[in-house]
């Protein structure tokens, strides 16, 4: 393998076109992050004034020269912060009436970094051409100082947001004055260093990649991932692979976990390869082990490891978005309403649910969905706290792997689930009746549990299930008050934390439409007929489990 690495200060660039293949990541830098931090380092190491000023390094670029240009394997996004950073410099110099001969140079040679005319094309080259997609030929309208009019990517927004950001700061320095804009110009162009690195062919220069980041602390996990696949692959496939990645980062955008890639990478192994809980930490480590390379198989179908994650990225961000819905109307009823019970930002389900295979039907989805809601209702309530159960959940995910069909999954909750319940039952019913109505909080979920409670009544009475929306747009009614009038108690209760404990027990709570909520505040004097005043408002309740509280209301015979 032959190598080439020289440091170069950014002016030296110039000797190079550098061009990002289109099957590279979009630009992603963040204005409050990576930007943000691009320039404090930098300014952290500028002094103003300073004639010898020391050189800063920023960091290595990978290159596979290609037809008298450079590809760009690694270090595309510091380098394309670095054009935009020479053109908000360029813009400034631009907009000003009177430039001294210095200053003029600086211009000059900044214009002529950007981009030069080739004189055997006639044509003007670039210096970073942006091949993929969605950069849709931003960045060469900026440097070529012309407007862009057309579609707006979420990698040119953050592309136009770092160039604004930018021009804000040099604003900054340039509000001392002109002579400290161009001093730190001079300063980024022969101070700031990069190591170039030159690799003889692609798969070279993704071997160097991958050495370079093989404990991820340039990249995370995903990225690494992605790039060992390019590594592994024909080149043919090359954009398969990248029109894979893209729907995956789109799968994930749908979620809103775009900026968290690794929870679905970390789920993706534990559930379908990975036997155990497997930390962030450990992902890149564990999937070029010799283990990982065997169960994954990602040297010998790189295509189909990339087509496998494109397919659970889609189910991932279904359920994510399910797990999140809040109300009535989506596919996976029972994923929703384990956001009721578990919370709504959980996702420990996840792991279970997408063990299953990539052809297995919504229907077997659903119907293992009901036992984790049923699962988590048990844990939430003996109050098993969750890491215990990922690491179950770990556990089980290996047998539902070869889950086919209901039948198959039936014989997996025979072995895994349901036992597990069980065991448990007689600790679960005792923690039930001694229950705090606090423990099922936040109030969605308490509105949720007595919501199941509500349906089951229902249908053992024959009468029609109410949806999560509905019980939604209820209120949490305290039967015994819980401010008193003139905090008197009556002769039941001995004292104060006695009264504590009856009005917090989760037999004291049941659910109350609004309106009549705000007519049964008014009933808190318990030396009068307080229970009664309230048993007549409980009657005119839709909610069948409150209207029951009156001896009134009744559902056929002997109920």
């Amino acid at each position: 393998m032959q190598i080439k690495a020289d440091v170069k200060s950014i002016t030296k660039l110039q000797d190079y076109f550098f061009l990002v293949p289109d099957y590279q990541r979009e630009y992603v830098w963040k204005v409050d992050d990576q930007v943000e931090q691009f320039l404090e380092d930098i300014d952290n190491e500028y002094e103003e004034g300073v004639k010898d000023q020391k050189s800063y390094f920023i960091g290595s670029i990978i290159l596979v020269e290609k037809d008298g240009k450079y590809d760009v394997i690694d270090g595309q996004q510091r380098l394309t912060t670095i054009v935009l950073f020479l053109c908000a410099f360029r813009d400034l110099l631009k907009k000003e009436q009177s430039l001294d001969k210095i200053q003029q140079q600086y211009y000059k040679v900044i214009e002529e970094w950007l981009s030069n005319f080739d004189m055997d094309t006639k044509e003007t080259q670039i210096r970073l051409d942006l091949q993929y997609e969605e950069s849709k030929g931003f960045l060469r309208k900026l440097i070529q100082g012309e407007p862009y009019l057309d579609e707006v990517t979420a990698s040119i927004k953050k592309m136009q947001q770092a160039y604004d950001y930018i021009n804000q700061y040099l604003l900054n320095i340039k509000e001392n004055s002109l002579e400290s804009l161009t001093e730190f110009a001079h300063y980024f162009l022969t101070k700031i260093e990069l190591v170039l690195i030159e690799s003889e062919n692609l798969s070279s220069a993704l071997k160097i990649f991958e050495t370079i980041n093989q404990r991820g602390a340039g990249l995370n996990a995903m990225d690494l991932v992605k790039n060992l696949l390019f590594s592994e692959a024909k080149e043919p496939d090359f954009h398969k692979i990248k029109e894979k990645w893209k729907n995956i980062n789109s799968n994930l955008q749908a979620c809103r976990e775009e900026d968290n890639p690794l929870r679905f990478l970390r789920y993706f192994l534990m559930a379908r390869y990975h036997n155990g809980i497997l930390r962030e930490d450990d992902i890149y480590k564990w999937i070029i082990s010799a283990e990982g390379k065997r169960i994954t198989r990602y040297e010998v179908e790189p295509l189909e490891l990339a087509a496998e994650l494109e397919k659970m990225s889609k189910r991932y961000a279904d359920l994510v978005n399910a797990t999140q819905l809040m109300k009535d109307g989506g596919n996976y009823p029972s994923v929703t309403r384990i956001g009721f019970i578990n919370k709504y930002r959980s996702r420990q389900h996840l792991i279970l649910l997408m063990a299953l295979s990539e052809s297995c039907t919504l229907e077997i989805i659903e119907y293992l969905a009901q036992q984790l809601e049923s699962f988590f209702f048990y844990s939430n309530t003996i109050g098993i706290q969750a890491k215990y159960n990922e690491r179950l959940f770990s556990q089980w995910s290996v047998k539902l792997r070869e889950v086919l069909n209901s039948d198959d999954l039936e014989n997996v909750l025979n072995e895994t689930i349901k036992p597990y319940l069980k065991e448990r039952l007689g600790v679960f019913r005792q923690s039930f009746l001694t229950l705090k109505h606090t423990q099922y909080n936040p109030l969605y979920r308490q509105r949720y549990i007595l919501g199941q409670i509500e349906n089951t009544v229902l249908k053992k009475s024959g009468l029609p299930e109410m949806g999560l929306t509905f019980f939604e747009s209820l209120q949490i009614e305290h039967i015994l008050p819980q401010t008193p009038k003139d905090n008197l108690l009556p002769a039941e209760f001995s004292d104060v934390d006695d009264y504590n404990n009856a009005v917090y027990s989760f037999g004291n709570v049941t659910l109350l439409e609004s309106t009549i909520n705000q007519a049964v505040n008014n009933f808190n004097n318990l030396l009068g007929d307080w229970f009664k005043d309230k048993q007549d408002e409980y009657l005119k309740s839709a909610v069948t489990t409150t209207a029951l509280l009156n001896s009134d209301y009744s559902i056929g015979k002997n109920t």
